[in-house]
């Protein structure tokens, strides 16, 4: 796998357009909500990023003791949301750990879980809330491979399991979902006191559509004990997040669901080129996928147990960035253009 080489934050298409209009932004925010604004934390994030690899906020002087070589590091701002510079060496850095010091030489299987709109918004800021959901998700994952083997005859067998957390979908729009790179099959104690590995058989297509099931009926039985409406739809319930922040709120509420936030099209769908009006803004059928009810479990990504580039790649994905700098470019009239991947 090629190392991954990051592009300096301040030579972006991202960098200028914030540097263009964050105060911009800003100000509209706070005039939304009668001068409150949005938290400090997403200000702090996108000057951080402003600042990001510029000589003129900070480096370090590295010096070679052999060759007198120097060279000037700028530093970082080490952002988790909009910098792709510092998203792309955390991403580079936690696949290869997770290759060569995590996942054993056995095929690994992806799996994601997807769920109703309405819920997305909840997990965005609850984040406790957003742990429980992904591992209901993830307990049932595993529950159906010890299953499996025991079905298959062997006892006590146990899998393990990587799961990431993303914020985000292939268009920037808010989509908290799960990604799991689970072990494809389970472990048992070999009578030498060794561990011996089982490979499951792929899932099939209806076993996938019950698990979606068990899944969905366990999510929503947790929703229910924590007082939270079953359907996560009820437009009456209170919402926490515009109580402490009501710009965020509605900035949030936009992202989910691909509409701008603020400016002149405030409301609007985000513009897509190419899309077939009416059309929905997810398609939910393959193989090995089920959908139900805004829950969606897709099973079909694999990589056998002697691909470790493969791993490495699958893991590069899970773990990527949300805004890939390569696909941002601008338009004629000042517009941003995010490129989708070709399906």
């Amino acid at each position: 796998m090629a190392p991954y080489v990051p592009r300096a934050a301040a030579d972006t298409v991202l960098h200028g357009v914030i540097r263009e209009h964050l105060e911009t932004f800003l100000a509209a925010a706070a005039a939304r909500t009668d001068g409150v604004g949005l938290p400090g934390f997403i200000e702090r994030e996108l000057r951080g990023f402003l600042r990001c690899g510029l000589l003129v906020h900070g480096f370090l002087r590295v010096r070679c003791d052999d060759c007198a070589f120097e060279r000037l590091v700028p530093l970082s701002c080490k952002g988790r949301a909009v910098c792709a510079s510092c998203g792309g060496r955390r991403m580079a850095e936690q696949a290869t750990n997770l290759v060569q010091a995590v996942v054993p030489w056995v095929p690994v299987r992806q799996w994601v879980l997807t769920v109703p709109h309405r819920l997305r918004y909840r997990l965005a800021f609850d984040h406790t809330l957003c742990r429980a959901v992904i591992g209901v998700f993830v307990r049932a994952v595993l529950g159906w491979y010890r299953r499996r083997a025991r079905r298959a005859g062997f006892a006590d067998g146990h899998s393990g399991s990587v799961t990431v957390i993303q914020r985000f979908g292939s268009g920037l729009q808010l989509n908290v979902h799960g990604h799991t790179l689970v072990l494809d099959g389970v472990f048992t104690d070999a009578a030498d006191g060794s561990l011996r590995f089982h490979q499951a058989a792929a899932p099939t297509d209806l076993e996938v559509a019950r698990l979606v099931v068990t899944i969905r009926t366990r999510v929503l039985r947790l929703l229910r004990r924590r007082g939270i409406s079953p359907a996560a739809a009820d437009d009456d319930a209170p919402d926490p997040l515009v109580e402490t922040s009501p710009a965020l709120a509605g900035i949030t509420s936009a992202a989910v669901q691909g509409r701008s936030a603020l400016g002149p099209r405030a409301g609007a769908r985000v513009l897509q080129l190419g899309r077939v009006p009416g059309a929905p803004w997810v398609t939910t059928t393959g193989t090995r996928q089920a959908h139900l009810d805004g829950f969606d479990l897709h099973a079909n990504v694999a990589v056998a147990a002697n691909n470790r580039d493969g791993l490495e790649q699958l893991a590069r994905y899970v773990l990527r960035p949300p805004i890939a700098q390569e696909r941002l470019t601008r338009t004629a009239d000042g517009r941003v253009l995010l490129t989708l991947k070709a399906e």
